[in-house]
């Protein structure tokens, strides 16, 4: 069943589906498929980038960042296995597909 055919559930809110994980390796080689740089390139580039957005997500920073979407800090919270921050996204409607 499509996502927009899942029935709600209680609260009006449909069942998650299970997590798609885009690992770190699967990026580099899509970014370099996209922009046909070497893979060396694009790996510096990319944890260069991470780096930056971990940095700006840690000190609690607004991202504004399209076609990604703007991302802001919900909530964080040190556990014992270190700290967990919670996004919400907002994406537009045509940059969701």
């Amino acid at each position: 069943m499509a996502r927009s055919e899942r029935k709600p559930e209680k609260g009006g809110f449909a069942e998650p589906e299970p997590a798609k994980v885009l690992q770190k390796r699967q990026l580099l080689a899509q970014v370099a498929r996209r922009t046909s740089l070497r893979s060396s390139e694009v790996r510096t580039v990319v944890e260069a980038t991470l780096a930056e957005l971990g940095d700006a997500i840690g000190s609690g920073m607004t991202l504004a960042l399209p076609p990604l979407g703007r991302a802001r800090v919900s909530r964080r919270s040190d556990g014992s296995g270190g700290e967990v921050i919670i996004l919400r996204l907002r994406r537009r409607a045509s940059d969701a597909s």
